[in-house]
């Protein structure tokens, strides 16, 4: 069996910070746990594209 590994770390975060950047508002957390969910699910679908 071939499994995939997810890696979480520095490129979903710095991807979550430029957002929160050029957003250039506070955000809420929940819209923030939103939002590093997306960039999580994004990754995913890259990787096992």
């Amino acid at each position: 069996m071939d499994a995939k590994m997810i890696v979480f770390g520095e490129t979903a975060i710095d991807r979550l910070l430029q957002w929160l950047r050029a957003s250039g508002e506070p955000k809420d957390l929940t819209e923030l746990l939103r939002q590093y969910l997306e960039i999580l699910a994004r990754a995913v679908r890259e990787e096992n594209e």
